[in-house]
């Protein structure tokens, strides 16, 4: 089968040939979309090294909606289904409260074992799997920009005030389920065609940054303070001074990964009563919730589709800013 595989850090993905996988105790699917992560891309560029470990020859790609072709007792072949992409142990606390995501021996496809960025795929647990009708081109980002956008948004009530930082795939997301829980919600980004995307969403207030992003937000926001600050880039250049942005009884939420560090007044914490959550995926709940929002006509993806053999244009345009919504990978030519 083709894949794409990593070829060692700062290097384009190569198209290969390579074997094919075999069910032995799971499921095999024939891929038929695999959404491109910011994920991908820190692994491409080497941000997570020392975090996380992915060897030459990985087949990356962990946000993948398959067809089933043999394996399993609880899908049948032919079943088009999402892969909920976090394998724990089963048996930890994390596992049992549904959060395999942080399970010490977490595996996830893509990273750990070969992922969706190829024709065929393994899948070791049919638990993982969620049952899907439709184009799987605008299912896919369910399976992870979907489960981590509600998880991001999870519990923010009517009315409440939320900014948004950063207009990413899964940004676009969580506003239109905060704006379905009835959110009032300002957004902060660069990209002025994804802001006014954005907008168009329903977005209360958009406010455009040249990098500032605490700074323009405190000085241009009709509301100066929020009662949930979601962060979706997790840089330096986002995360200086946030927690000021807060509310008292505060939240800040951290979803993106690009290295930045938090620095809080201890005061400013105990005296306001602030909270500071990391955000990782989500839960197996949150992948249902978001299939039925979009099954409700609540929910659009925006899914990009690019070939196999585009990939690393898919990358470059991601990396430059050119997508508004989700690249698609589409294995199968």
């Amino acid at each position: 089968m083709k894949a794409a595989v990593f070829s060692g850090v700062g290097k384009p993905l190569a198209i290969k040939e390579v074997e094919d996988p075999k069910p032995d105790g799971g499921v095999l699917l024939k891929v038929l979309a695999t959404g491109l992560c910011h994920g991908d891309v820190h692994v491409i560029m080497g941000d997570w090294e020392g975090d996380i470990y992915v060897k030459e020859g990985r087949i990356l790609g962990h946000e993948i909606l398959g067809e089933v072709v043999a394996g399993g007792k609880k899908v049948k072949k032919g079943d088009k289904v999402l892969v909920y992409n976090a394998f724990g142990c089963n048996t930890c606390k994390y596992c049992r409260s549904g959060y395999y995501q942080y399970c010490e021996r977490v595996k996830v496809l893509g990273i750990h074992e070969d992922g969706g960025f190829a024709e065929y795929v393994k899948v070791p647990d049919e638990d993982n799997l969620v049952k899907v009708e439709g184009n799987p081109v605008n299912l896919a980002p369910l399976a992870d920009a979907g489960i981590t956008a509600f998880h991001a948004s999870e519990s923010i009530g009517s009315g409440e005030k939320v900014a948004i930082l950063g207009t990413g795939a899964v940004s676009l997301l969580a506003l239109q389920i905060l704006k379905n829980f009835g959110a009032e919600v300002t957004v902060v980004g660069r990209n002025l065609a994804k802001l006014s995307k954005m907008k168009e969403l329903g977005a209360d207030e958009v406010i455009v940054t040249k990098g500032e992003y605490t700074r323009d937000l405190s000085e241009k926001a009709s509301t100066r303070k929020f009662d949930y600050v979601i962060d979706f880039i997790g840089s330096d250049l986002t995360l200086n001074e946030l927690p000021w942005m807060l509310s008292r009884l505060g939240e800040l939420r951290i979803v993106g990964e690009f290295g930045g560090t938090l620095k809080v007044p201890e005061q400013l914490l105990v005296l306001r009563g602030l909270r500071v959550r990391g955000i990782l995926y989500g839960k197996k709940e949150h992948l249902f919730a978001v299939k039925k929002m979009y099954e409700e006509g609540k929910l659009k993806t925006f899914a990009v589709p690019y070939l196999l053999s585009e990939i690393n244009q898919a990358i470059d345009d991601l990396i430059s800013g050119r997508i508004i919504g989700r690249a698609v990978i589409l294995p199968q030519t």
